[in-house]
């Protein structure tokens, strides 16, 4: 599934500004980046980080990814998540959304508005130990079983906003361009 973000996103991902993503831009050299509704540029994604041509002269461009870089990260607490089973009366959150190592909000059920990815790999685990989680860029809320709930904003809160106001038919138009 092909995502799209903006400059500040793109920025985020590559560790530059995002007026040097703009002059990437202008001179060509981010791969199937557009402008929509006259003002507003959307980047596709692959693999989670945008292509970017490199010059022929002059340094290399220092620009690296990392690999939770920005995304929500869900969590789930097997720990907590046996105690509750064991226990009667216990009400352990089970879920926790984390972005980086910093924990966002804890719960037991958790809505995203976007797309995700579940991840699964025993063989290069998380940061925490974790061998399945869920990522996403989009925004999410989460429920407690106390009755609050809490909402978790995205870096890109504009993809949300925005991208519903394109018609399907600009979408189309835009991942055909691309591909």
């Amino acid at each position: 599934m092909l995502m799209f973000v903006g400059t500040t996103e793109v920025a985020s991902l590559l560790n530059i500004s995002a007026q040097r993503v703009r002059v990437l831009i202008k001179e060509g050299r981010i791969q199937g980046a557009r402008k929509i509704n006259g003002r507003t540029w959307v980047i596709p994604l692959y693999r989670g980080m945008p292509r970017v041509s490199y010059r022929k002269h002059g340094p290399k461009p220092n620009w690296h990814s990392s690999r939770h870089c920005g995304k929500n990260t869900i969590h789930f607490d097997r720990n907590n998540i046996a105690t509750n089973k064991n226990k009667k009366d216990t009400a352990l959150e089970v879920m926790s959304i984390k972005r980086g190592s910093k924990n966002l909000a804890k719960g037991h059920e958790i809505e995203i508005h976007g797309p995700c990815k579940i991840v699964y790999r025993p063989e290069n685990p998380h940061s925490c130990g974790a061998t399945v989680w869920i990522e996403t860029l989009a925004t999410a809320t989460v429920f407690n079983f106390d009755g609050t709930v809490e909402r978790v904003n995205s870096m890109w809160i504009w993809e949300e906003e925005e991208m519903w106001k394109i018609n399907k038919k600009n979408i189309e138009q835009l991942i055909q361009e691309v591909s």
